[in-house]
């Protein structure tokens, strides 16, 4: 009678084992799935930072060129104010010295 108790213990044991088992792979199946859209995950949003760092370079060399062109801008309409009070001012000393309208 030992050995059938002994027999229906390890009988028992493999049984248990054989379920803790396929619970286990179970889990790891559903830690490969998780792990599997984790990592995607992180390639989308590495790829997104990407474009991020792409877009935000492109938006600082735009960014210097607006500046540069503002800049020119400036200097030329500093010149053009220059240019118009030399004008004005000529056009004033010649209606002071008789040629005005009468």
């Amino acid at each position: 009678m030992d050995i059938e108790n002994t027999m229906r213990f390890i009988l028992d044991m493999e049984a248990k084992h054989e379920v803790w088992l396929q619970k286990h792979e179970e889990t790891m199946k559903q830690h490969d799935e998780t792990f599997a859209r984790i990592n995607a995950a992180l390639e989308t949003n590495t790829a997104r930072i990407g474009q991020l760092v792409d877009v935000s370079l492109s938006l600082a060399h735009a960014t210097e060129e607006t500046h540069a062109s503002i800049k020119e801008l400036r200097e030329a309409q500093s010149a053009t104010d220059y240019k118009l009070n030399a004008l004005i001012d000529t056009v004033d000393k010649l209606a002071r010295n008789g040629h005005k309208r009468e």
